[in-house]
């Protein structure tokens, strides 16, 4: 990468100050507290973002440069990868977003991906580089030429990840875009057809009508079972009242029987009393 210049319209201490650099090495100089070190931030803010968020430290980025005698919170810079691409960066400290243009001066910001926490991440994604690998390589503050142990196991595991994987750092957001890829040709989604997913939820739903369907008929059998107690309960009550009718049905015939009896014996008796009257 190569910074061509950059354009500080307000930043820290430092207003509308233009800055040309050299293809060669380039060397900022001044006495303390000059701005060396504000330059330093403003290249590194332009990249990344001034966070509000303290990071341990007593002030955060943004409290710390915002100017005091300017409303102006800006500013841009020029510069140029590995691969020739040349690229204008405009940003505006106080809102999360900056501007990106191409060497054709054409506005290409929204070729890239917005996160809501921290913005445009535009610069990892054009390098593969994130802050902490920036501040841990490529740029190193005064207090921090020495690496500390913590920055060397950011350093040394941002290495390995490029050997084995060819990038520092694995993207959360192309790692769950590739996961969601391989479900949809794999499994399939609620939206699909005929993927093994919606041939689950076809069995699932079947399933559960055939459940529905089994508690219906679960229903319809104990309702049945007590319609057959019913009637064999009515059955038993009228095989008794049958059983009843049936046994006053013979006496009654066995005191028809006796009183027939009893009046031919009268009978015969009257007879016999009349032949002997005569």
């Amino acid at each position: 990468m190569k910074i061509n210049n950059l354009k500080i319209n307000g930043y820290g201490n430092i207003q509308n100050k233009q800055i040309n650099l050299d293809e060669k090495i380039n060397i900022i100089y001044g006495k303390n507290e000059s701005g060396k070190s504000t330059i330093f931030k403003f290249i590194i803010n332009m990249l990344y973002g001034s966070s509000k968020n303290k990071k341990g430290q007593e002030i955060s980025d943004f409290e710390k440069y915002t100017p005091w005698k300017t409303e102006e919170f800006s500013g841009k810079m020029n510069y140029e990868l590995d691969n020739k691409n040349k690229y204008e960066i405009f940003r505006e400290f106080k809102k999360k977003n900056p501007k990106i243009y191409n060497e054709d001066s054409e506005d290409i910001t929204k070729e890239y991906n917005i996160d809501k926490t921290k913005g445009i991440d535009y610069f990892y994604e054009q390098t593969n580089i994130d802050e902490e690998l920036f501040l841990s390589s490529t740029a190193i503050m005064q207090e921090n030429v020495k690496l500390e142990k913590s920055n060397q196991n950011i350093l040394i595991q941002k290495i390995t990840n490029l050997m084995s994987t060819g990038q520092d750092n694995i993207s959360y957001k192309k790692t769950i875009d590739k996961l969601n890829k391989k479900q949809l040709e794999e499994i399939g989604t609620s939206r699909s057809i005929n993927k093994p997913i919606n041939k689950i939820e076809n069995r699932i739903n079947n399933l559960k009508i055939n459940k529905i369907n089994l508690e219906i008929f679960k229903d319809e059998k104990y309702e049945i079972q007590n319609k057959k107690e019913r009637i064999i309960e009515e059955i038993n009550e009228l095989n008794k009242q049958i059983e009843l009718i049936k046994n006053i049905k013979e006496i009654k015939q066995k005191n028809n029987i006796e009183k027939e009896k009893i009046k031919i014996t009268e009978e015969i008796i009257l007879n016999n009393n009349k032949k002997m009257q005569n």
